[in-house]
C-alpha cells in the first residue's frame, strides 16, 4: 500500500517514533520525548501511563505550537485570496481541484490559494472519516496540562508551517503538492487506517518504509529539509532558551529519527537518550 509522504507528515509530522517514550538527560536537566500523532480516531481515547507519568513529573509541556491559543489571525497574512487557479496550476489540474472543492460542499475554498484549499480538503476528509485533532496526542496532553495548571510552551511561531507551505508556489512545488493531495483524498481511509495501525504497533521500520514510498523527490526534499530538519534545529534553539529543568516534549514522530532527527541532534548536543520502555506503549 502506497502512502504519500505529505499525508504521513500531516498526520504525524504536521510519525517515525511510533509509540515510544524517550528520556533525555544533560547534567541536571531531564527531558521526556514522545513522538505524537496529530490526529486520530477513538482508538486513542486514552494516553499511555508512562506518558502521563512523564507529564506529572514535568514542570513544562513543550508542543510544536499551543493548539488552545492558535487563532486564524496568526497566519491570515499568508492566506491571500486567489481566483486564478488555472494560471498557477494549469487548466487540467485546476479543474480537478475545483471538482474536489465542489464535492466537499465548501465552495468558499475556491477563493483561496490552491495549496491551502488542498490542505483544507485533506483535513475535512480526515474528519469525515472520524480522525480529529481533539483525539490526537498533542491535544489530549494539552487539555490535561490545563487541568493540572502545568505551563505550556510552543516550540515555534504558529505561522511558521503555513509560511513554509505558502512558499510552495514560489518553489515550483505547488502543482506537485496539489496532485499528491488529490490522489490521497481518494485513498485516505485505507491510508489513515494503515498509518494508525502501524504507529500503534510501534513498527518503526514499517513507517520508514512508508517514508521511502513517496513518488516526488522534489516534494520529499521540501518536507524533509524544510518541514522536518529545519524546524528540528529551531526547536533545539527554543529548548536552549527555555532551559526547563524537567519537561515533556511532544512533537510529530517524524521529527524524531534520522540524521537530522531530534534524537540524533540531542545526542550531538550532549544529551544521553534512552527509551523508557522497549515495547510499544499502546
Amino acid at each position: 500500500m502506497k502512502t504519500g509522504l505529505w499525508l504521513l507528515w500531516l498526520w504525524c509530522g504536521s510519525v517515525l517514533a511510533a509509540p515510544a517514550l524517550w528520556q533525555a538527560q544533560k547534567g541536571e536537566q531531564q527531558l521526556w520525548l514522545f513522538g505524537s500523532v496529530h490526529i486520530a480516531d477513538e482508538r486513542l481515547s486514552q494516553l499511555p501511563a508512562p506518558v502521563l507519568k512523564a507529564l506529572d513529573n514535568s514542570e513544562l509541556l513543550l508542543l510544536e505550537i499551543d493548539p488552545l491559543t492558535l487563532k486564524s489571525s496568526d497566519f491570515s497574512h499568508v492566506i491571500t485570496p486567489n481566483t486564478h487557479w488555472p494560471e498557477r496550476l494549469g487548466p487540467e489540474l485546476a479543474a480537478k481541484l475545483e471538482q474536489a472543492v465542489n464535492a466537499s460542499g465548501q465552495p468558499m475554498l475556491r477563493q483561496l490559494p490552491p495549496w491551502f484549499a488542498a490542505l483544507q480538503l485533506t483535513q475535512l476528509k480526515a474528519r469525515e472519516l472520524g480522525f480529529h485533532t481533539r483525539q490526537g496526542v498533542d491535544m489530549q496532553l494539552r487539555l490535561r496540562a490545563r487541568q493540572q495548571n502545568l505551563p505550556v510552551a510552543g516550540l515555534e511561531s504558529p505561522a511558521l508551517v503555513m509560511e513554509l507551505l505558502a512558499s510552495l508556489h514560489e518553489r515550483g512545488l505547488e502543482r506537485d503538492f496539489i496532485t499528491h493531495s488529490l490522489d490521497e483524498l481518494e485513498q485516505m481511509q485505507p491510508h489513515l487506517e494503515h498509518l494508525l495501525n502501524t504507529w500503534l504497533k510501534g513498527d518503526e521500520q514499517a513507517l520508514l518504509a512508508l517514508l521511502q514510498e513517496e513518488q516526488s523527490p522534489a516534494l520529499t526534499g521540501f518536507i524533509e529539509q524544510e518541514l522536518l530538519a529545519r524546524r528540528n534545529h529551531l526547536w533545539l534553539e527554543r529548548l536552549e532558551q527555555l532551559a526547563p529543568a524537567r519537561a515533556l516534549m511532544v512533537v510529530g514522530a517524524l521529527h524524531l529519527y534520522g540524521e537530522q532527527g531530534l534524537i540524533q541532534l540531542l545526542e550531538n548536543n550532549g544529551y544521553t537518550l534512552n527509551k523508557v520502555e522497549d515495547t510499544p506503549l499502546y
